[in-house]
């Protein structure tokens, strides 16, 4: 379970909280007051739709949705398809050095909201 972590990439983690902690940290800034709740609670939203998008993401890597893309590549395709297994070892293949950056920044966005809110609200 935790040998996906080796596969964590600074710069993709780096892109993903600009990216992700823009609107919490905009919303805060136009806040006329209590503006570290709003931040917190812009953050747990963040989070929870990280979360979201992480748990089909990780379906993702895990294959679940590698007959159904087979499936439709078939149907869609004139051209002779190459067998299932044949796809499916190259997808796991592609698969094998990601990570799974919505998931872990939507967990870390939950806590670390928790603990803002516990801790100094």
């Amino acid at each position: 379970m935790f040998k996906r972590f080796k596969n964590i990439k600074l710069k993709w983690i780096i892109v993903h909280l600009i990216i992700t902690l823009a609107y919490p940290a905009a919303k805060a800034v136009r806040a006329q007051g209590d503006k570290l709740r709003l931040f917190t609670d812009a953050m747990t939203i963040i989070g929870a739709l990280l979360i979201v998008i992480g748990i089909f993401y990780s379906f993702s890597l895990h294959g679940d949705f590698d007959r159904i893309s087979y499936v439709f590549q078939r149907g869609i395709s004139k051209n002779v398809v190459k067998p299932y297994e044949d796809m499916q070892k190259e997808n796991e293949e592609k698969r094998e050095n990601s990570f799974n950056y919505p998931l872990f920044l939507g967990i870390l966005y939950i806590i670390a909201s928790a603990i803002i809110v516990y801790a100094i609200l």
